[in-house]
């Protein structure tokens, strides 16, 4: 799922020059260089790249650049809060191990880019892909079984990591969801408003369902509450040469949850890239078994329920699906009777998984028809 950016580098060129010489303190001969728009990114944000360089001290000075831009219109979340998201990676920057980039300047202005954003450090690696995804083709196809296994490894092991995380030295508490039942009764009041909002108030046959059994099955004892990074996905990582992590990013869905929110929806998207598309799991990945014990063993602690995690991780990934839907419908990207809310691997895997209705092709398609 990709979708657009809008920026104009020209229109944004000469704000971006004039915002940054205000933000650098002491500095003189400020300069921005050629702005790269991606002519295409993930659908949360707009991303734009460029180089800053500048004297100061006596010395010439560079810094590569990225910038995280809230979308303007219509987007994949009812909501955005960049400062919360910046304040979270600083803080795991500051307290964590966990490789982020380096936050370096907020605006909650739109004098820039005509919306809020935050500037981190741009840092070297490669993503494994999700459009095409990345068991099917790509440079992580490209690797043997063992450099495979590695990437798997070193990625589980950041996520043990963020998980051990010291919550109280993190702008992700409330006050209220300070242990795992609270944690995941927020969880379910945040997707299930999310599901409404996505669908217009409509009944979506499989999600409708799935979240009703959620709520019904959820577990009486969760365990204790972590940082949820909130998207757990080799996707959200950039990896080095030797298949270490250089960053974990995307942090826009991150709060507290059990162990087992993040730990199921690290292993259904693997699910989702291999059998939900109808391909083998590529040679050196660990199975569901083997990422459980790893994870395990890294931290110390048996993850509960994953039985519900897992169909939790399906019906976030349809709702998002079903969203993401809309927006390609209102863009003209899809024709106005796709059926992609409805015949889509997710949405498959739900149903299988909590022997739910799955429509296929016939299926009214409201998103395009409100």
């Amino acid at each position: 799922m990709a979708f657009a950016n809008t920026i104009d580098p020209a229109h944004a060129a000469p704000r971006l020059h004039a915002w940054l010489a205000g933000r650098l303190d002491d500095a003189t001969d400020v300069q921005v260089g050629t702005i790269t728009i991606p002519t295409s990114s993930g659908m949360s944000t707009e991303t734009v790249m460029f180089e800053a360089t500048w004297s100061a001290g006596g010395e010439r000075r560079a810094q590569r650049c990225v910038a995280r831009v809230q979308p303007r219109g219509d987007a994949l979340f009812p909501s955005y809060d960049l400062t919360r998201e910046a304040a979270i990676m600083r803080a795991l920057a500051a307290h964590t191990d966990v490789p982020v980039p380096a936050v370096l300047f907020e605006e909650p202005g739109d004098e820039v880019f005509d919306a809020p954003f935050f500037v981190m450090e741009r840092i070297d690696g490669e993503v494994p892909g999700d459009d095409p995804p990345f068991t099917t083709g790509g440079w992580v196809m490209g690797l043997d079984a063992a450099a495979r296994t590695a990437l798997c490894a070193n990625g589980l092991e950041v996520l043990a990591k963020i998980h051990g995380a010291d919550l109280a030295k993190l702008p992700v508490a409330d006050g209220t969801a300070q242990d795992g039942a609270a944690a995941l009764d927020a969880q379910l009041r945040i997707w299930e408003r999310f599901a409404g909002w996505a669908t217009d108030g409509a009944t979506h046959p499989t999600i409708g369902p799935a979240l009703e059994w959620l709520r019904r099955e959820r577990p009486a004892s969760p365990g204790e509450a972590v940082l949820s990074w909130g998207d757990a996905r080799l996707g959200n990582m950039l990896f080095g040469p030797d298949q270490q992590v250089n960053a974990v990013l995307d942090w826009e869905m991150a709060g507290i949850a059990p162990r087992g929110f993040d730990l199921a929806w690290w292993m259904f998207i693997t699910r989702h890239h291999t059998e939900g598309i109808g391909v083998p799991l590529p040679s050196g990945f660990p199975t569901a078994e083997q990422t459980v014990e790893r994870y395990t063993e890294l931290t110390g602690h048996q993850p509960r329920d994953l039985h519900y995690y897992e169909a939790f991780a399906a019906t976030r990934l349809s709702i998002l699906v079903v969203r993401a839907a809309g927006l390609m419908i209102g863009a003209g990207l899809l024709p106005a009777d796709s059926q992609m809310a409805f015949v889509i691997p997710a949405t498959n895997l739900l149903a299988g998984l909590r022997d739910l209705p799955a429509p296929e092709g016939e299926a009214a398609y409201y998103i395009g028809n409100r």
